[in-house]
């Protein structure tokens, strides 16, 4: 047999550490209500395993809030978490720094509300970095463009550093959306109450390469802000590896946690990372505020659900291996993920943030979910005994290779052996002789089956030594009832109108130096620009990386090279359509600072007078009404593979229209649209704007929100879809709206 020397990676006693402990005690503002130590949080006088997932409010309809708090609540979730995102929340720029007027966090406020009348204890994380692969890391533009000081602090840049201006307007946002929060903390409510229990400041701080000095003055700045405006919960970081050392000061009010995201390479990526911040934080439970729970897709890659690493067993996995080490804490990113709505969605990113997390875009769940399911009621069994387990070591033997065990003692004796393989050819079963290294008691010899990748805990109670009288856990979920019958059929679409984009009637000009928004443009959709052309000279257009632009003059688009245009020489007038492919969401600082809309037109070496417009969306809105179009010239064209491109034109416009029949009261389906088309665009639906359509892909399948849809006899949907040529003329080459039947249940929408 093959002899293994096995132990948790984690395997270091925290009384080992207690010298490395600061001279000052953590401060608790109240202490009866929650506080925590090297072990866990407690609340109210209970120790707490925190079992979180992350579900943005601003990923969802408010009327879908409900049926997906309720799934995530049936999973034997006791936390939920969102990021509160700055520019979502403040979309107009303010007067001034002292202006809280323009900042709306009812939807926040709402989200809150609903969370603690499902029962839920809440991690907020308000940045106001976020990344969250949103628009600009939720920076709103008004303040990249406009609120830049002349000269920066820091060479580095502004943003996420210690520059007077940037903590400024931090305090800003501060001072409008944590009074909010503090409403909320379970600080004030009844003990038992639900409510908010953390708040993050800052986010994975690690990734931005400046001197520790300014993090900290950064940190301490927001650390103070967040104390100012009420929040009296324990605060934390995420990868801010600076809070880990911290003796004194506001700063010891903070603890850091970890994210992974190590898809089949989990003990590679976890254990030595787990064991630091242990080892460098001892006083502090063992938290990750971001458990992998799947991955984000990006234009012309693979969608979340294609992509490795992100099984059922995976996330299994991952999640007892973080219990192994000693997590009494953790929150999936994402538990559901949503949806990018609009332009909201960070560079390059699809509409789509399905992210295959265990609760699924459109409310469906599968075999992911089914796994978390079965953890969090494990949870609700042994979470409070785990959240003070130790870590035991032992010997262990077994005549399967790739297998290892690991041990967690509870103070009542309980043990949870964990077994567990990364291999992923197939599964594994065998017998294992374990022992604990320094006790004296008898060996434990079990039988063991894995599933490939598998991951499973032995659970004995006090007392018992016979592992036959054990239980394996986590048990499996029940299965999902899927109906057979009283489904819909697809609704093909082959027929649509179709229309030239009108040209703006409303032009502003563009004075050397200055910007689109100085006028407020501050989104990402398309803008116009035109330039008056004679004597057929070129034009050299200068953007970012990654946008777009066409030109056109006399109704045909002009052919160009590398942002180089040459009109017709009896051309009076060259207009542009900029895409911008959004704001980045991380990376360097630099990066988050810039512009929107083209940066250069040069007419040779010359500076041509050049006018702006926009409004595409507003179209759109309107276009995806029940009220006919008011402008355009709209024919009536088939829709098919075969179809002929559309006149040339910078933007075309399709509208669409559809009835699907009564709901079935006993059958749960979403609706989704099927969509082939050449050219780049945005999407209506009723009035709402759905998303970006990349011709690149990889999205063919957008969800259409229940409650946005209407349902039954005499009622109808139109959706409108603008596309701008990219290499392929712009064509629209199928329609279908299906129900998801791969998601079909036999279950109706919960409330509270």
């Amino acid at each position: 047999m093959k002899k293994f020397f096995v132990c948790a990676v984690v395997a270091v006693v925290i009384a080992l550490h207690s010298a490395a402990l600061a001279d000052e005690p953590r401060p608790f503002a109240h202490p009866d209500r929650i506080h925590y130590d090297g072990h866990c949080l407690t609340i109210d006088g209970k120790d707490v395993f925190l079992f979180s997932g992350s579900f943005h409010y601003f990923r969802c309809p408010k009327e879908l809030w409900p049926e997906r708090f309720q799934t995530i609540k049936n999973a034997g979730f006791n936390c939920v978490e969102t990021y509160a995102a700055w520019n979502w929340s403040e979309r107009e720029m303010p007067a001034s720094v002292e202006d809280l007027s323009k900042i709306d966090v009812h939807d926040l406020d709402d989200w809150l509300t609903m969370a603690e009348q499902f029962g839920f204890y809440v991690i907020v994380r308000p940045g106001p970095y976020i990344c969250a692969e949103w628009d600009g890391g939720g920076y709103p533009q008004w303040l990249v463009a406009e609120k830049m000081p002349a000269t920066p602090l820091r060479s580095s840049g502004w943003l996420r550093s210690d520059d007077p201006d940037y903590l400024a307007w931090s305090k800003h946002w501060y001072d409008g959306v944590l009074p909010v929060v503090a409403r909320h903390q379970i600080t004030r409510k009844q003990p038992g109450q639900p409510g908010v229990v953390l708040v993050q400041i800052e986010n994975e701080y690690d990734y931005v390469k400046v001197p520790d000095a300014i993090k900290i003055t950064h940190l301490t700045a927001l650390a103070n802000d967040a104390k100012a405006d009420g929040i009296d919960v324990p605060l934390i970081t995420c990868l801010t590896k600076q809070i880990r050392g911290i003796q004194a000061g506001p700063l010891r009010g903070v603890f850091d946690c970890t994210n992974f995201y190590p898809r089949w390479n989990i003990e590679k990526d976890m254990g030595g990372k787990s064991a630091s911040l242990r080892k460098q934080q001892p006083d502090a439970p063992m938290m990750t505020t971001e458990l992998q729970g799947g991955w984000f897709a990006q234009v012309g890659g693979k969608l979340s659900e294609q992509q490795d690493g992100v099984t059922a067993s995976q996330i299994q996995n991952i999640t007892l291996y973080a219990i192994q080490c000693g997590d009494t804490a953790f929150n999936y990113y994402m538990v559901f993920g949503g949806t990018n709505f609009d332009d909201w969605a960070g560079r390059n990113l699809i509409t789509s943030y399905d992210y295959n997390a265990p609760i699924r875009e459109n409310g469906g769940i599968g075999d992911r979910y089914q796994r978390v399911w079965a953890i969090g009621h494990m949870l609700q069994e042994h979470g409070p005994r785990l959240a003070r387990a130790e870590t035991v070591a032992i010997d262990g033997q077994t005549s399967s290779p790739g297998v290892e065990f690991a041990e967690r003692k509870a103070a009542d004796g309980s043990r949870y052996i964990f077994v567990r393989t990364e291999k992923r050819a197939g599964p594994i079963q065998g017998t294992a002789h374990v022992k604990e290294k320094d006790a004296a008691g008898p060996e434990l010899v079990f039988d063991y089956q894995l599933e490939p990748f598998g991951s499973e805990i032995l659970y004995l109670p006090p007392g018992e030594n016979d592992a036959k009288n054990g239980q394996w856990l986590p048990k499996p979920a029940p299965p999902i009832e899927r109906p057979t019958e009283g489904l819909s059929s697809p609704v093909a679409i082959t027929d649509a109108q179709r229309s030239a984009d009108v040209l703006p009637t409303k032009w502003t000009a563009l004075k050397p130096g200055q910007k689109v928004e100085d006028f407020g443009v501050f989104d990402r959709h398309f803008i116009y620009y035109r330039v008056p052309s004679s004597g057929g000279g070129s034009f050299s257009v200068t953007l970012d990386k990654g946008d777009g632009v066409i030109a056109l003059a006399d109704n045909k688009l002009i052919s160009g090279s590398k942002n180089q245009f040459t009109p017709p020489a009896d051309a009076q007038q060259v207009v542009l359509l900029y895409e911008n492919a959004g704001q980045l969401n991380f990376g360097a600082v630099s990066g988050l600072e810039r512009l929107n809309g083209i940066e250069t037109i040069k007419a040779g070496e010359a500076d041509p007078p050049l006018e702006f417009a926009v409004g595409d969306r507003d179209r759109g809105l309107q276009f995806s009404s029940a009220t006919a179009p008011a402008i355009g010239d709209w024919q009536n064209v088939a829709i098919a593979k075969d179809a002929d491109p559309a006149p040339e034109a910078l933007l075309t416009w399709y509208r669409l229209t559809f009835a699907l029949p009564e709901k079935n009261p006993a059958v749960w389906v979403p609706w989704q649209l099927h969509l082939e088309a050449t050219g780049n665009g945005f999407l209506y639906l009723n009035g709402h704007c759905l998303g970006r359509y990349w011709q690149a892909g990889p999205q063919h399948d957008f969800y259409l929100p229940e409650c946005w849809l209407n349902f039954g006899p005499g009622q109808s949907n139109v959706v409108a879809l603008n596309l701008r040529p990219v290499n392929k003329g712009v064509t629209l080459q199928a329609a279908v709206v299906e129900p998801s039947v791969a998601f079909a249940e036999k279950r109706q929408q919960s409330t509270p």
